[in-house]
């Protein structure tokens, strides 16, 4: 069996930006995080960490392990979400998965649970997709709609720009617009079904449209189980890479 290795670059070689942001992210998270911990019962913080199993499959499927976290600061008009995800997989000398995603978004609510405006940046880091890296920020507006007592729908739509650099190429920033639409129902008290469907548009056509539905249930206490699957579709892509890539993962939540 063929193994496959990340191709070699310079050390800062692609990512001088993309590190300087994931250094900050991180700071944000362990300051946010540990803002919950000292005051989760009074303060508006909350947020969850998850860990569990997942497995992948488009250029080269995996079985591996994965993280899954959010944390969220919401008064009465103003929230914040910052969240990153992490799959990886090796074994031997080959790395068969390597996915990081950090994402953050901050929005102001002009009526206290409805319509809001809405800045957001997320750095995607995939090479098994063909690129080194894919970062957008993106400024625009979104709705929430309450289709009844369980259900609601989250509207977005926003412009700005997408910089990723693929694999043996050299960085491209581009005009980008960015469409979500995100669904939620409660099934029971205890029990929630989820879909998101996000498309990233770009001038340069390399647009990337991604899906993840989720099935979440209390276990006990603040502990929950939840299944996802996310697909991700590249719609210009590199030879030997594959244009859908998908992660089907269980984690156990941890809600604080």
């Amino acid at each position: 069996m063929k193994l496959w290795t990340i191709p070699q670059a310079s050390p800062c070689h692609g990512y001088r930006r993309p590190m300087k942001l994931v250094l900050a992210f991180a700071f944000v998270i362990l300051m946010e995080s540990s803002t919950c911990v000292l005051a989760k019962t009074t303060s508006p913080w909350s947020g969850s960490a998850a860990l569990g199993f997942s497995n992948t499959t488009g250029t080269f499927p995996s079985l591996n392990l994965n993280s899954k976290d959010w944390v969220r600061w919401k008064t009465r008009h103003w929230q914040d979400r910052a969240h990153v995800s992490y799959n990886y997989t090796a074994a031997s000398t080959a790395i068969y998965a390597n996915r990081l995603v950090l994402e953050n978004q901050s929005r102001y609510f002009f009526r206290p649970t409805a319509r809001y405006g809405f800045v957001n940046i997320r750095y995607d880091r995939n090479p098994f997709d063909g690129y080194f890296y894919h970062l957008s920020e993106t400024v625009g507006e979104g709705d929430v709609i309450h289709l009844n007592k369980t259900m609601t729908l989250n509207f977005q739509g926003g412009i700005g720009a997408l910089e990723d650099q693929p694999i043996g190429q050299q960085a491209q920033t581009n005009p980008a617009a960015r469409l979500a639409l995100g669904y939620q129902w409660h099934l029971t008290p205890h029990a929630a079904f989820g879909e998101s469907i996000t498309a990233l548009l770009s001038t340069a056509n390399n647009n990337t449209y991604e899906s993840v539905t989720s099935l979440r249930t209390r276990l006990y206490g603040p502990l929950a189980l939840q299944f996802s699957y996310t697909a991700t579709y590249n719609e210009l892509y590199l030879p030997n890479y594959a244009k859908l890539n998908t992660i089907t993962a269980v984690n156990l939540v941890y809600n604080f």
